[in-house]
């Protein structure tokens, strides 16, 4: 009570002063101070908000085009533009045809389908545009631009460029050059008398003559409630009219002015449409002996502002072939896992294959369950050609610059004689613009008013190298070609290849759940795993070889909150607990990674507000990601479901968040990171668009800054992302199974097989059999993976977190110590887990030869299976030693 009184008695001379203020202005400094009381709040709201820093965006690099030579004539015939140690590089100058040639072999590569005269199978890229009038229209370069002699081709250093003026020609529109009405004088003296002195003057003969006054007499017929002839035709004419009757009107010389003068007669306006024309410069080099095809948006413009090119096909029938020619092949995609289509193949009931790379229309469907759980992961596709073991040659498309807006297109031959599709094709397209449909009352609502919404040009040096394989290739030959391409581009000198076998285990930490006091819900920290808790299954697993994850670590656990520091969450321990934890995992020689999502955000605070941070989607609102509800396929936090959310940062906030907390988290010298190198990034805010490339070099730097100073593991990234990381965690072995797909093939693991550590998906978390898993460790070299926790899963029904099942620890620990068992087996047996070489021997089940000269045969199906005279069960494998 006295420390009161001494208080009351220090402010008293101001509070007299303040009485004596108030009561000569009592109204003014009420108003001031009922203002002051607003603005704090305000205040203490907005200050840590400003406090997220935004970086000025980066510029996307463009290297310019190369520098010209001389121009090649159209009539030059076939050109030598550039020769390499083994290949050469063509031109036919009168059909921009490009064509290879291996030296050595004689094999050739065409840009067109050998002996088509479709117009589809001749173009070298397919252009669509986009009109204001929110229509999509499409034009092959063949037709708009080759045939109509509307390009210039120049030598450039190691090859050639061809500057396309792509463009509709004469317009072939009927009512830009014949009126809807005419009168009788018209069409019965102008016209057809016209026709008649035509032929009378033997500027054309009798039988085109006829041949014309047929097809006009057919589109005209006199009116009977009119003195005219009105066109009778409903819709619009045949083509083959149109060209005949544009002719005739050049014959007689009708002009535009006659048109306009003989609608207006009749009461009808004219309108002439402002036709599209877009320049396009690709240019075409050897790189040794890779071709590559580059196609620079930066050079592209559109003519009439009217329409926007929105993506491009990029060389769709280089490789192309028929049905006739080859019986047998293989397509390379990499859908999940990766996959093969084979050649003539196609299925009437079953849709063209196109799959974006990297996820890229994300942000555009969100709102709906994907359709496949598999994405592509890797920028590429390939063909081979002849039986698989014994096939003539092949080609390995890479995509080095645009796999962000990427698509993997696939067209199958048929050899059914009704088939409308005779050609095998694999090529790449890319968006220039990427756009979507808007629901105006949300993604949900039965009313189908929308508009489109974009993303702007996309600025983008868009290149494909093509690795020409002359002889026998398989998709492992390509696999090992991609990765040491990877490995040159990375500066990786040595592949590095496990020799011993882990378990990675992730151990779920601290988690939000929704508690009641008095019937009042609040939101309370529980730790599924504290620190003593993970300290003591570490000494339960007693000498295994183990990596460790630990998710649910910083700043508020699972549900974080901005990464902006690296502040502990309490309930999963003590920072005492915390050091003899990480005593223990060092005496153990163990990896221990702590999860830090720096992008995605769960929870306020730390000055995170979606509405200034976080991504937008096309509808200028916050993305905010939900679970799907698996019986509608809808984000159940729309309906009501769950609150369990979260937004993915910003590009533009991303250098500040990263900087802070490699700060704060010095003391953590392992990460395991959650988003970054796994999601498509870009924000289509309103008038503060980031492109995906824009955001892509922001995600890259910050990557490599984190790699730098620590050492990451990986959720599942993209392939660009991989040079970053030491593992790569969940890494799938499914693809898609599309329906016209062949066969699923680990391609992507094949390729990682010594660029980095790589991880199953949860064995303990899964619809299958453990046994999948060890198949899977045995045949390419990878960790089984857990998700563990130290307490009752039980806890999570009816939580957010339901999903997550069959976690404890104690119920998992005979299945860790079976599959760690079983596999490491076989790894001692096999030493350095280094791939020579991987085969498909029957359905489902492959053979992985390992360079200790062990083979491991595996058995995916669901039924036993023999080789060479020996039974193999049914998820089971056999092991040949030399």
């Amino acid at each position: 009570m006295k420390i009161f009184i001494r208080i009351f008695d220090r402010w008293k001379p101001v509070i007299d002063k303040l009485k004596k203020i108030y009561h000569k202005h009592f109204i003014g400094k009420l108003t001031v101070t009922i203002l002051g009381l607003c603005i704090i709040p305000i205040l203490i709201h907005f200050i840590p908000i400003l406090l997220v820093k935004a970086s000025p965006l980066p510029e996307i690099e463009y290297q310019g085009l190369s520098a010209a030579g001389k121009e090649i004539a159209h009539d030059a015939g076939e050109v030598l533009a550039a020769e390499s140690g083994s290949r050469r590089l063509y031109i036919n100058s009168a059909d921009m045809i490009l064509k290879v040639e291996d030296k050595n072999t004689g094999r050739v590569w065409s840009s067109a389908v050998p002996e088509s005269e479709r117009a589809s199978d001749l173009a070298l890229l397919t252009v669509s545009y986009l009109g204001k009038d929110n229509n999509l229209y499409e034009w092959d370069t063949y037709t708009y631009c080759t045939q109509l002699g509307s390009y210039t081709i120049r030598q450039i250093d190691h090859g050639i460029r061809i500057t396309m003026d792509v463009n509709e020609g004469e317009s072939e529109r009927f009512y830009e050059y014949y009126p809807q009405k005419m009168s009788l004088d018209r069409f019965e003296n102008f016209f057809l008398g016209g026709m008649q002195s035509l032929v009378d003057s033997g500027k054309i003969d009798k039988a085109t003559g006829d041949k014309y006054r047929m097809t006009l007499k057919l589109l005209y017929k006199k009116s009977i409630t009119e003195d005219c002839y009105a066109v009778s035709y409903n819709g619009t004419p045949p083509r083959s009219a149109v060209k005949q009757l544009i002719k005739l009107a050049e014959l007689l010389g009708y002009t535009r002015q006659m048109l306009i003068a003989d609608s207006e007669e009749m009461g009808l306006s004219v309108s002439f449409a402002e036709p599209a024309q877009f320049t396009i410069v690709v240019e075409a080099v050897l790189d040794n002996d890779d071709f590559i095809l580059r196609v620079p948006t930066q050079e592209m413009v559109s003519s009439n502002s009217y329409y926007t090119i929105q993506n491009i096909k990029v060389m769709p029938n280089f490789g192309a072939v028929s049905a006739t020619d080859y019986a047998d092949g293989y397509i390379l995609v990499p859908d999940g896992a990766g996959a093969l289509f084979k050649f003539n193949t196609a299925n009437s009931a079953v849709s063209d294959y196109i799959r974006p790379v990297y996820n890229n229309d994300f942000l555009s469907d969100y709102y709906f369950a994907p359709k496949y759980e598999e994405e592509l992961m890797m920028p590429v596709f390939g063909m081979t050609y002849g039986e698989y073991q014994n096939s003539t040659h092949g080609f390995l498309g890479i995509i080095e610059k645009g796999a962000e807006t990427s698509y993997i297109n696939v067209k199958l031959a048929s050899t059914s004689k009704d088939s409308p599709s005779a050609i095998n094709k694999a090529f790449a397209s890319f968006d220039v613009t990427q756009y979507s449909k808007v629901k105006v009352y949300g993604p949900y609502s039965d009313n189908q008013a929308s508009y489109l919404a974009d993303s702007g040009f996309l600025d983008v040096d868009y290149t494909i190298r093509y690795q020409l394989f002359p002889d026998r290739v398989t998709y492992f030959d390509m696999a090992v070609a991609y990765r040491n391409y990877l490995m040159r581009e990375w500066g990786i000198k040595e592949a590095s290849y496990p020799d011993k076998l882990k378990l990675y285990l992730d151990f779920l930490g601290t988690i939000s759940l929704t508690k009641r006091f008095l019937g009042i819900p609040y939101d309370a920290y529980y730790s599924m795993t504290t620190y003593e808790e993970l300290a003591e299954i570490i000494n339960d697993l007693g000498d295994k070889n183990l990596a460790v994850q630990y998710s649910g670590f910083f700043n508020g656990g699972y549900e974080n909150k901005l990464n902006t520091k690296a502040d502990l969450t309490a309930a999963n321990g003590t920072k005492k607990e915390l050091l003899k934890l990480e005593e223990l995992v060092k005496e153990k020689n163990m990896d221990l990674f702590f999860e830090a999502s720096l992008a995605k955000v769960y929870d306020k605070g730390n000055g995170f507000s979606a509405r200034y941070h976080a991504i937008y989607d096309y509808s200028n609102s916050p993305a905010a990601l939900y679970r799907y509800l698996p019986s509608l396929g809808v984000l159940n936090g729309y309906i009501g479901f769950d609150t369990n959310y979260f937004y993915l940062l910003s590009p533009r906030y991303m250098n500040g968040v990263v900087e802070k907390f490699l700060a704060a988290s010095k003391d953590y010298d392992k990460l395991s990171i959650a988003d970054l190198a796994h999601y498509n990034f870009a924000d289509y805010r309103f008038r503060k668009t980031i492109s995906v490339y824009q955001a892509g070099q922001i995600v890259d730097e910050n990557l490599k800054k984190l790699a730098e100073s620590k050492e990451l593991s990986l959720y599942n990234p993209m392939m660009k992302n991989v040079q970053y990381g030491s593992y790569a965690e969940d890494i799938s072995r499914e693809s898609s199974n599309y329906a016209t797909i062949y066969t699923t093939i680990p391609f992507r693991q094949l390729v990682l097989n010594g660029l980095i550590q790589e991880t199953t998906k949860n064995v303990n978390m899964s619809s299958y059999n453990y046994t999948y898993y060890v198949l899977q460790s045995v045949e390419l070299g990878i960790y089984p993976k857990f998700t563990l926790s130290a307490k009752s899963d039980d806890i999570l029904q009816d939580t957010p977190y339901a999903y997550y099942y069959a976690t404890e620890y104690e119920k998992q620990k005979d299945s860790i110590h079976q599959v760690y068992t079983e596999c490491k087996d076989v790894w001692d047996k096999i030493g350095r887990m280094e791939i020579t070489n991987h085969t498909i021997l029957q359905e489902n089940v492959f053979c992985t030869e390992y360079a200790s000269g062990v083979s491991v045969i595996t058995n995916y199906n669901l039924h036993s299976v023999v080789v060479d005279g020996k039974e193999i069960p049914s998820l089971g494998y056999l092991m040949i030693q030399e």
